[in-house]
């Protein structure tokens, strides 16, 4: 009788360390962040792509299948878009990324008219400027 409690407290302990160690191998994984800006003109940027908007689905979809597989764990897109845009914009930009892979969304607000989408810093002088979070 003993011995069998000590070989179910045994295989009890394999499971319960294998399953942990399965939980932290995925803790590891990250999520893909992707940059995207949208300008006061209707300019998109990606990375460092300028693209159009029928452009959109088809670089971003090669962009994500480019990663190495099991490294994400997801995708997030934030997208940085002007405050004077219309909504109807943003989100058609919005809908084509989803297209080309479905994932997360950050909108974040700005005034872009003193951004050149062409600036090889652009994504660091994002960072110094006023930037409204925007909620769903």
């Amino acid at each position: 009788m003993k011995i069998t409690y000590r070989i179910l407290y045994v295989l009890f302990l394999i499971i319960a360390c294998n399953g942990a160690l399965a939980q932290s191998t995925t803790k590891h994984q990250s999520v893909l962040y992707i940059n995207v800006i949208i300008n006061y003109e209707g300019k998109i940027k990606i990375k460092d792509n300028v693209l159009n908007l029928n452009e959109v689905q088809v670089y971003t979809r090669n962009y994500v299948r480019q990663q190495p597989a099991f490294k994400y764990n997801g995708v997030v897109y934030r997208v940085y878009a002007d405050e004077d845009l219309e909504l109807g914009t943003i989100m058609d930009l919005e809908q084509e990324l989803q297209k080309a892979f479905e994932g997360k969304r950050e909108r974040y607000l700005l005034n872009t008219k003193t951004v050149t989408l062409d600036e090889p810093d652009l994504w660091n002088k994002l960072k110094t400027l006023e930037i409204k979070a925007v909620k769903d």
